[in-house]
């Protein structure tokens, strides 16, 4: 039962990771309205997903990799056509995505240089992607016609700059002060 439902965490993953491409789609056409929904059964796998896996009392090797992947891919698909639609500013999808790299990058370099390394994602990591993730559902909810305050759209953004840049800047000094355990005494 356990591995059913540790599975079922990766699968409704892979559905967020997978709903990235219909998201484009659908806003690149104007669909906006199709595009909110489609957003919004993504962000509640988000949730479901963590929430299956710690029912169960852990992930899978797979789930640890495929979940933050599919975070920073529907994310960044997002906020790059966001900026191609002119509903978001150019500047915030390149720190974005830019951060994104920053961290795939650095897990890389570090799962190079030491043997079993594992990200472990921080707290104001997770805080940045709800932030993002509200944020978008803003957006979204905009363009498809849900009246929503403008100035809730300019707080959000200017909350995931902050939040972008300050967990860029936790990752950064989390990968500075990581050494091997044969260093550590």
């Amino acid at each position: 039962m356990t591995l059913a439902f540790r599975n079922l965490a990766n699968l409704l993953t892979s559905l967020r990771l997978a709903a990235a491409v219909p998201l484009v789609i659908f806003l690149l056409e104007g669909e906006f309205p199709t595009a909110f929904w489609v957003f919004l059964l993504a962000g509640i796998t988000d949730v479901a997903d963590g929430l299956v896996a710690k029912w169960v009392n852990g992930t899978t090797s797979l789930g640890a990799v495929l979940d933050p992947m599919a975070d920073k891919l529907f994310l960044g698909s997002l906020f790059i056509t966001l900026v191609g639609i002119d509903a978001a500013p150019l500047w915030l999808a390149v720190i974005v995505v830019g951060r994104d790299l920053l961290i795939a990058a650095g897990a890389f370099l570090l799962r190079l240089r030491l043997r079993g390394f594992r990200v472990e994602p921080l707290v104001i990591g997770k805080i940045c992607t709800f932030v993002q993730l509200v944020y978008g559902g803003v957006v979204l909810g905009r363009l498809a016609g849900i009246p929503v305050p403008a100035w809730w759209e300019s707080v959000l953004l200017y909350a995931v700059a902050v939040m972008v840049v300050a967990s860029a800047l936790a990752y950064l000094g989390a990968a500075l002060r990581y050494r091997p355990l044969a260093e550590v005494r």
